[in-house]
């Protein structure tokens, strides 16, 4: 299980001892954390911040180098909150969501998004994948990240939305070799 704080660490417990830390590490993105997922093989986990940055972050010393960070929900020099990450339970991809009302399908083993969907009219604050991956649900709605100031009650309905993801959507693709080592 993987926690965040507010000073921006990230904590992580295994459940077999959960009333001792595991591994306390600092967040790999500058600013203020906004969401977690744990690999399905618990080998490490993603974080996602206000920043509009995912970084992805990998537990064992020895597997350091795999971690990287990259921008998503962005728009111009408009950077919005990555609201909700979620692995797809077959194929372990993963989904972003964000403040800029879009979602997002990826890969982190290939570092490649494999789609992105039409935005929404408002933010997506959370989203997820049902049991066997064949639906993933998520919400649109006034997410709070333009302030009280911006709310407009009349406009700002609340929705649920279902996509069916296609295999081409959610399947991971192999890695492109860069003749790099």
């Amino acid at each position: 299980m993987i926690v965040g704080t507010a000073d921006r660490h990230l904590v992580v417990f295994n459940l077999q001892n959960p009333q001792t830390e595991f591994k306390r590490i600092q967040s790999p993105l500058k600013y203020q954390t906004r969401c977690l997922a744990a690999f399905p093989d618990q080998q490490g986990f993603l974080v996602g911040s206000i920043e509009g940055r995912v970084g992805v972050h990998h537990i064992d010393d020895a597997q350091q180098s795999k971690n990287f960070t990259f921008k998503c929900h962005r728009e111009g020099n408009d950077i919005f909150s990555v609201n909700s990450l979620n692995f797809h339970p077959v194929h372990h991809t993963f989904a972003t969501a964000g403040s800029d009302g879009a979602f997002n399908f990826w890969d982190k083993d290939s570092k490649q998004r494999l789609k992105a969907f039409s935005r929404c009219p408002l933010p997506i604050p959370c989203s997820t994948f049902n049991s066997d991956g064949s639906i993933f649900a998520y919400a649109v709605c006034y997410d709070w990240s333009r302030g009280a100031e911006n709310h407009n009650p009349a406009a700002a309905k609340t929705s649920i939305y279902l996509h069916s993801p296609q295999e081409t959507e959610v399947k991971g693709k192999p890695r492109i070799a860069t003749g790099r080592k």
